[in-house]
């Protein structure tokens, strides 16, 4: 598998240029802009295809490393293909309202997930029929309310590594709270918005339906990349696997042939031809997490003797990470649980974690399970 490939004349049809009119323009999204028609600001693609690719990469690399990633638009326009992409590359999302401390307050989103699912367990089985009609229907609207606004994220297990957003004014309670945790961020910026705080900046149109569909296909895509690197990195045979993710044509490819605008060239250059001629990307989060798990990992601990624990049953902790934990002679809830601060730096800087053992409390759930083994 490779990263997803597009081209300018793809963003072109999709109207990924189109920014918004003068007088909504935000000064700090000058240096995207290329010019102004019609009273309309029309956006630089000649940088818009480098960053997206860089966004692409961090996306792959990210899940590769058995991060999560969440898709987050609440707007009309952008809600289906952001549950859409995001089931589809076995992600996460958030499309119909962003709920007030759903990542500084996980545990109490944790509580209400909880809820759906004994909600779930309740009316599909035989137990809601022992109550009366009024009583199922009020529990029935309770689990829709519950489904609607955290059905895209009851699967997560813990806090997202990346989020990628539809609309920075609309999503703006998400973007203080991935900042506030330290969890970088790629995002579409149209002429309108503020790209202060944004990690990974998209420039692009946010609200045609057509230019929203091509970035989530995009981003799951890579999603989709990074899954199969890190099934190839773990030693797993993806033909003998009861599910496979394969990548779909683009829907740039299968969409019927557009009229492109006078500036589309002859041959537009492909993302792979722009971003090599486009100067290195700057931010430290893609260096710190860019080929961070496929390096050859040192021992940093004796491993101890005995069979290993399941670290899985430790939120946040999947297959790639446990096998990287392992090869670091980290084995036992036990040693999870007994990690110093500078135990933590040390695996933050082996594995490029920024945080991440402590921001989803690893040696607090460690200890829990060690206890319940004893």
């Amino acid at each position: 598998m490779a990263l997803p490939d597009f081209t300018m004349r793809q963003l072109l049809e999709a109207g990924v240029h189109f920014g918004h009119q003068r007088h909504r323009w935000n000064p700090k999204m000058d240096p995207f802009i290329f010019g102004l028609r019609n009273n309309v600001h029309i956006i630089d693609l000649a940088q818009t295809v480098p960053l997206l690719h860089q966004a692409l990469k961090v996306v792959s690399d990210t899940v590769s490393g058995g991060g999560r990633v969440l898709f987050v638009g609440t707007k009309r326009q952008a809600q289906n293909s952001v549950a859409d992409a995001a089931r589809r590359s076995a992600q996460y999302f958030v499309n119909a309202r962003w709920l007030g401390g759903m990542l500084t307050n996980w545990k109490t989103i944790s509580n209400s997930i909880q809820r759906l699912r004994k909600l779930e367990e309740m009316l599909d089985g035989g137990s809601a029929q022992a109550l009366t009609k009024k009583e199922r229907l009020f529990l029935s609207r309770e689990r829709e309310k519950l489904e609607r606004n955290l059905g895209g994220i009851k699967d997560m297990g813990g806090i997202p590594n990346l989020l990628f957003v539809i609309d920075t004014n609309r999503e703006s309670i998400a973007i203080q709270e991935a900042r506030r945790l330290n969890i970088p961020v790629a995002a579409i910026l149209d002429t309108n918005c503020d790209p202060a705080g944004i990690d990974f900046p998209i420039p692009g149109n946010d609200d045609a339906a057509r230019a929203i569909d091509l970035y989530c296909d995009l981003i799951a895509r890579a999603a989709i990349d990074g899954i199969g690197r890190a099934q190839g990195s773990m030693g797993v045979d993806i033909g003998e696997a009861e599910e496979i993710f394969t990548e779909e044509p683009a829907l740039a490819d299968v969409a019927t042939e557009a009229p492109a605008t006078e500036e589309v060239a002859a041959e537009a250059p492909t993302a792979e031809e722009v971003a090599a001629e486009a100067p290195a990307a700057e931010p430290a989060a893609e260096a710190a997490s860019e080929d961070a798990g496929e390096e050859e990992l040192v021992a940093l601990f004796e491993a101890p003797e005995g069979e290993p624990d399941d670290l899985k049953k430790i939120n946040g902790i999947g297959p790639v990470i446990e096998t990287k934990l392992n090869k670091l002679g980290i084995a036992k809830f036990a040693q999870v649980a007994g990690l110093s601060a500078e135990d933590i730096a040390r695996i933050d800087e082996a594995l490029a974690f920024k945080g991440r053992i402590e921001r989803e409390e690893w040696v607090s759930q460690a200890a829990t399970l060690a206890g319940a083994d004893a």
